[in-house]
């Protein structure tokens, strides 16, 4: 359905507010042109006393009252000087001042509205000496009387003009603070999306990067013993079987997850994404050690102190460390045993991997600088506050072992 302008009082004052400042005080000064040239034609019986003829001198005095106001918003209290000055010429002289005098009040109200404080001081200031000067002198239409009521009236355009730059200064104020809280909230959605991302990278390296270790030694082994033992190639051919099953079904978790959280419209999740299995923890860590057993690395397994439910995140980010470790054993370690042990402490668990084969030798190094498997893992630790330490043994092999704090005991 196509849109339909706004009409209302709304739509016609934002329209308003678009058009250029400098067109709308130029039109605004050929008004008062105009209007000062019409009205103070001719003259009049005006008690007590007759207006002077318009001359030249007249015409220029009005024009000065008027011309000005072009630049009423970029020197508002030049344009007030400079009326006051012509407005009390004509009144002094005896000239008839028509409506100029009320060009004064629009002039009083900009200068409250868009001047400095010390502006103001000064308009006020020259506006009390103009008003006290033309009932010094005497003149015919001014006299006390008119300078109470026109103080008064001068006052109310000043007040109301402050009180319009303070409700502008407060409505700015506003808009910017939910313009910083707007930037603020995009910023924390790029930032939630960078760490989605950076998650994302890391699931999938630990899936791919351990499956794929798996499947490649298991398929070299078959390779080479396809033709001599095939009841050992049919074994690396059910093992290759079993772990590109697994590395597949937690892909589609993964997918699933994201499927789901990426909506955004309340639909349902995709066919059978609830059917894939949930995030591993330590309970399938029999099934990562089986996987690389049956790649060619013996595992021993050895838990310490009682076992406790561990939040979701801490037993996901437990299990990948050892997922990357053993992978990393099994890609650069060469012929090689490894160890792995869980202890649960107080309010955190530690994982260790430490295996006999060629230390670094070509796996990534333990510093900043080192290959994606140690950096993914120390980002995950840094996400619980805990510690990785990892690196060559002293006596041969390499050791990674990560504490993993979530909170006080139980």
């Amino acid at each position: 359905m196509a849109a339909t302008p706004d009409t209302g009082p709304r739509g016609r004052a934002s329209w308003v507010r678009g058009l250029d400042p400098w067109l709308l005080d130029s039109a605004l000064a050929a008004t008062f042109v105009v209007v000062g040239l019409v009205t103070t034609t001719g003259r009049g019986d005006v008690p007590p006393a007759d207006f002077r003829a318009r001359d030249a001198f007249s015409v220029l005095l009005v024009l000065a009252a008027s011309v000005p106001f072009a630049a009423r918003r970029r020197a508002p209290l030049a344009v007030l000087l400079t009326a006051a000055t012509a407005v009390s010429l004509l009144v002094a002289l005896g000239y008839n001042q028509g409506f100029t005098p009320y060009f004064l009040f629009v002039a009083a109200f900009t200068v409250g509205a868009a001047g400095p404080a010390r502006d103001v001081a000064v308009a006020v200031t020259a506006i009390g000496l103009a008003l006290v000067l033309l009932v010094a002198v005497d003149s015919p239409v001014f006299d006390a009387e008119n300078l109470i009521g026109n103080a008064a009236l001068f006052a109310a355009m000043f007040v109301a003009g402050a009180n319009l730059r303070i409700r502008q200064a407060r409505v700015a104020a506003l808009e910017e603070r939910a313009a910083a809280v707007e930037r603020e909230r995009q910023e924390e959605a790029r930032r939630a999306v960078a760490d989605e991302r950076l998650n994302i990278a890391r699931e999938l390296h630990d899936v791919v990067a351990h499956s794929m270790g798996v499947i490649a030694v298991q398929a070299s082994m078959g390779e080479h013993v396809i033709d001599t033992e095939p009841e050992q190639a049919r074994s690396a051919l059910h093992a290759i079987s079993g772990v590109s099953r697994s590395a597949l079904t937690e892909i589609r978790r993964m997918l699933a997850v994201l499927r789901e959280s990426s909506g955004g419209d309340g639909a349902a999740p995709p066919l059978g994404a609830t059917a894939y299995a949930p995030a591993p923890g330590l309970d399938q860590l029999d099934r990562l050690v089986h996987d690389v057993e049956g790649a060619g690395v013996p595992v021993s397994v050895s838990f310490d102190g009682p076992r406790v439910e561990l939040p979701r995140g801490v037993d996901l980010t437990a299990y990948r460390i050892l997922q990357e470790a053993l992978t990393n054993v099994l890609r650069h370690a060469g012929p090689a045993r490894a160890c792995v042990a869980v202890r649960y402490e107080p309010g955190a668990v530690v994982v260790e991997v430490v295996d006999d084969g060629r230390g670094v030798d070509g796996r990534a190094q333990a510093g900043p600088g080192g290959g994606n498997g140690l950096v993914g893992m120390r980002e995950r630790v840094a996400v619980y506050g805990g510690t990785l330490d990892a690196g060559p043994n002293p006596g041969g092999g390499f050791r990674v072992a990560a504490r993993l704090p979530y909170g006080g005991p139980a």
